[in-house]
């Protein structure tokens, strides 16, 4: 019998073809994916979202070569919440996240428990790496690495100074770049350049199988650090909207660097890319009041209104998605985690997730979002959108573009079909729609009827036409105290102007009632709102005097038993007494420091009180 050798040769040759063509198949049926987060971009910051000042040849290509969503939003205004709820498709509340995390060192952030779109990419074969920013705990068990990223390298804080690698915002000065969780030292070099080449080796390195890569961009988020290049482009143009505009271009610059590398190994059209925004453009004074542009909406970063949450978003799978589509349907951030897992064929998508699959959406344009609700909260602002109807409870505009009155305004109605700017206040004239929303944010498992708005009454008490300062020094920004004897209560909103605050030490005044007077009661209003660092107060004292100089011995209230508590609300602590007395002397004694059981345990907590109402 004879043999050919040939033959068997070039039939193993062909097998073994065949099998390379069918692992390529298998690994194509299983596209790499980029989500790219882009930090502090207001709402129209790019050339294709009209930004007529602004250059960003690469975005512009990226949204032609996918979809660009005009009415995508972010679950909450500011960083942390934000990307807790994109990486785990689940509302910031569910996903222990309700404000920004705590800046020190080894303080916790996200729960460890939570199930992220890292771990959901892992347990379907991918590699899964983190670049740039995280700002969603600072431990070891709240970590990149141990939220399900296999490689990470970048900041754990909210922002750094990108050459010295240090955390920007509060002293004292603490270093922080980290690479798979040990500290790494690069004095000197531009981190957008070091997360941007990590990006790329990351892609390089990953090239022959899928994986999922977080890229976590720290721009356009303060410190305002643009290369030469961009800032000498942008000479120009007036700052800060100049230095802003620059690390725009900047950001693009990077993001052509990694689709090239991309072209280039040759898997441009196996990576699905997602673009998006965590939350609007910094009016803060670290950004210099401004920078970005917000374009029709009203609000920016902090804000419920459109231009907070409302933000630039794209996805662009070449030759597999359609392609320069522009999409009006609702979404929500949190929708990403169920849409990607679809995409990609995935059979294990987590059941307590609040965010919906929008891959039909995105795959057959014109198709209906089945998103038509969403809820927001932060901090005392809430707000609900159930179709084109949105209501908003204590609404704060940080765009500045109008002024909103404290009572009239605290419950605001906007018909985003017909005024996206929100500039018309419309409770006035559809009571029963506010009631329809009220009800339905109460419904919601993280509303309450306390968080609604109520109109204030006139408290008449001894107080009212009396004369009070401050034994300790105050808070520049909270220096009003006539608004302790005013006779009004506070909204549940340390910034609405009606509450004096202080940071880490007692509030002590001395009340003049003009005359001697019986007093029976006396009782201070505060607030307590823990995701902003405001605690309810330990107690207060009392002392009286009928010169004002020469005060009897202090009494004590009860000890407040809400410090602990988790939600926000406004609550009272009172002294029963009998005197007769002129002057009143109160201390308001403070916690200090912040409860270990909270995110910010260590920092100075904040007390708010609104109204000393003497009886």
């Amino acid at each position: 019998m004879k043999i050919n050798f040939i033959s068997l040769l070039r039939k193993r040759q062909i097998n073994l073809v065949m099998l390379l063509i069918g692992l390529q198949c298998f690994t194509q049926n299983k596209p790499n994916v980029i989500v790219i987060y882009t930090d502090d971009q207001g709402a129209i910051d790019l050339g294709c979202y009209g930004a007529s000042d602004i250059y960003s040849p690469n975005i512009d290509k990226l949204a032609k070569e996918g979809t660009r969503f005009t009415q995508s939003y972010v679950a909450a205004p500011v960083c942390a919440p934000s990307r807790a709820a994109l990486l785990t498709g689940k509302y910031p509340q569910n996903a222990g996240v309700n404000g920004n995390t705590s800046h020190v060192p080894g303080s916790h952030g996200m729960p460890n428990e939570q199930y992220t779109l890292a771990e959901l990419f892992k347990d379907n074969g991918y590699k899964t790496g983190h670049i740039g920013k995280w700002h969603l705990g600072m431990s070891a068990e709240t970590s990149p690495n141990a939220q399900g990223f296999d490689y990470s390298f970048g900041h754990l804080n909210g922002c750094i100074d990108n050459y010295s690698h240090f955390f920007f915002w509060a002293g004292p000065n603490v270093h922080d770049l980290y690479e798979n969780g040990k500290e790494v030292f690069y004095d000197g070099e531009y981190f957008p350049d070091l997360a941007s080449n990590k990006a790329l080796n990351y892609v390089e390195e990953h090239k022959e199988n899928p994986f999922f890569m977080y890229y976590a961009i720290n721009m356009p988020h303060y410190p305002y650090q643009p290369t030469n290049k961009w800032r000498d482009y942008y000479k120009h143009v007036e700052k800060p909207r100049g230095d802003y505009a620059a690390f725009i271009s900047t950001i693009d610059e990077r993001i052509g660097f990694l689709i090239d590398k991309l072209e280039a190994l040759g898997i441009r059209d196996n990576t699905i890319i997602v673009y998006q925004s965590d939350n609007g453009y910094s009016t803060e004074t670290r950004a210099f009041n401004g920078g970005g542009n917000s374009g029709p909406y009203r609000g920016a970063k902090s804000s419920l209104f459109e231009g907070g949450i409302r933000l630039p978003t794209i996805i662009s799978w070449r030759n597999n998605l359609p392609e320069n589509i522009v999409n009006d349907e609702f979404m929500l951030n949190t929708d990403w985690l169920p849409t990607l897992s679809k995409l990609c064929n995935f059979n294990n998508l987590p059941k307590n997730i609040d965010g919906l699959d929008m891959s039909e959406v995105i795959k057959v344009p014109n198709t209906a979002s089945q998103r038509t609700e969403a809820f927001w909260k932060y901090g005392s602002q809430w707000a609900v959108r159930n179709g084109n109807w949105k209501l908003m409870g204590y609404p704060k505009d940080t765009s500045h573009k109008g002024e909103l009155n404290l009572e009239r305004d605290a419950l605001f109605l906007s018909n985003l079909s017909e005024d996206i700017s929100e500039m018309t206040n419309l409770a006035d004239k559809h009571p029963e729609i506010i009631e329809a929303l009220k009800a339905k944010y109460i419904a919601w498992e993280h509303g309450y009827e306390t968080d609604i708005p109520k109109k204030t009454k006139l408290i008449n008490h001894l107080g009212i036409n009396g004369k009070i300062k401050s034994v300790n020094k105050l808070n520049n920004r909270y220096k009003n105290i006539e608004v302790l004897i005013d006779g009004k209560r506070g909204y549940v909103d340390y910034s609405s102007g009606q509450w004096i605050g202080q940071e880490g030490n007692d509030l002590e005044f001395i009340l003049d009632l003009n005359k001697i007077n019986p007093i029976s009661e006396i009782t201070i209003g505060y607030l307590h709102n823990p995701s902003n660092w405001v605690f309810s107060p330990k107690l207060f004292e009392v002392s009286f005097s009928n010169d004002g100089i020469n005060f009897s011995k202090t009494i004590q209230s009860k000890t407040s038993t809400k410090i602990n508590a988790k939600h926000n609300f406004i609550e009272t602590l009172t002294v029963n007494t009998k005197q007769k007395s002129r002057y009143i002397k109160l201390t308001i004694k403070t916690i200090k420091e912040i409860p270990e059981e909270h995110e910010g345990a260590g920092n100075l907590g904040w007390i708010f009180i609104d109204e000393i109402i003497i009886k």
